[in-house]
């Protein structure tokens, strides 16, 4: 579950079932038309014309583009604001850092600031995100975690691991998940067989291929489930029972019955489904809001959902109207 080894420039983004980039709405929106990329508001007015190679989302109000050899980031008006030259590619900003990439076989990475200067070597095998002033990185083919200033904090140990959550970092050792604090103190024994971060309290855990919910003291919260159980998110959890997925509440109680061929967790007030092979959106009453018609989407953030049509890309509103149609 735990695949946090980045081993491409795309692997730079975090890994959607242990740790989702904290959402921050988007001051603007990447676009491709006619083979280059810009950026749209909200109402889908471009602001930067498409031309670049490569554009990445904006974190922290900055945004990774590449153009040509050129790469770097720029701010909502298009301005670049630095120029990458000793990495090959960089992450999203959190905490004022971004992960950087070598073009190194194999590749190495570390962090650079806003400015483009590496801050922290770039000698590890893997990173993530710095959260809450911690970011995980991999050396020795141990896990372990750093501070702002490169130090270890807590030092490489681990089988796998993940960003710190809530306050706790699930980790894993042989093949057990548990979880430790932010000194690197055990807080709940490796002992189950999978395991999800904390969210909204509460984290999922699965022992001999049933998945309940505890707290953080490793207390039973939500009754033992036959099937999967994802993470909270509006009070609502993603569950699978007879091959059909649907949410409960944090008591465990039936919300939305299983009916759906896949689900993920709310944002906004909507859930992203899957039926007869395409996606739309469902409400918290479990009512199809936007129905099931998209070869892929992502939830919605600032208002905005990205989506895929026929090889293109383009955004709806809440209502389900493009605000930007489909384009590649």
């Amino acid at each position: 579950m735990l695949a946090v080894c980045l081993v491409a420039p795309a692997a730079l983004l975090p890994h959607a079932r242990t740790q989702e980039r904290k959402r921050e709405a988007p001051p603007l929106y990447p676009v491709q038309q006619s083979g280059k990329w810009g950026y749209i508001d909200r109402a889908g007015r471009v602001v930067v014309e498409p031309q670049y190679d490569v554009a990445w989302d904006f974190s922290e109000g900055l945004a990774f583009v590449k153009k040509g050899a050129a790469r770097g980031h720029i701010d909502k008006t298009g301005r670049t604001v630095n120029t990458l030259q000793q990495v090959d590619v960089a992450g999203y900003y959190a905490d004022g850092l971004a992960p950087v990439q070598t073009s190194t076989q194999p590749p190495r990475f570390g962090f650079i600031d806003r400015a483009g200067k590496i801050v922290i070597n770039t000698e590890y095998e893997s990173v993530r995100n710095f959260e809450d002033g911690l970011a995980l990185v991999k050396q020795g083919g141990k896990y372990g975690f750093i501070d702002k200033r490169g130090r270890h904090v807590i030092k490489p140990q681990f089988d796998m691991a993940s960003s710190f959550s809530e306050g706790l970092a699930l980790v894993v050792v042989g093949n057990l998940h548990g979880y430790i604090d932010r000194s690197g103190r055990t807080v709940i024994p490796p002992r189950y067989n999978n395991a999800y971060n904390f969210s909204e309290g509460v984290a999922s855990v699965a022992v001999g291929g049933k998945y309940s919910c505890i707290n953080k003291r490793g207390e039973p919260v939500v009754p033992v489930q036959p099937g999967y159980v994802g993470s909270f998110a509006d009070g609502l959890a993603p569950v699978i029972a007879g091959n059909k997925f649907g949410f409960i509440d944090k008591g465990g109680r039936p919300v939305i019955a299983p009916q759906f061929d896949w689900a993920s967790g709310f944002s906004e007030g909507f859930a992203l489904i899957k039926q007869s092979g395409k996606f739309g959106f469902v409400d918290r009453t479990g009512q199809i809001v936007i129905r099931p018609q998209f070869d892929n989407a992502q939830a919605f953030n600032g208002g905005l959902a990205r989506v895929w049509t026929g090889g293109r890309q383009g955004y709806i509103d809440r209502t389900g109207s493009y605000v930007w149609k489909p384009t590649k």
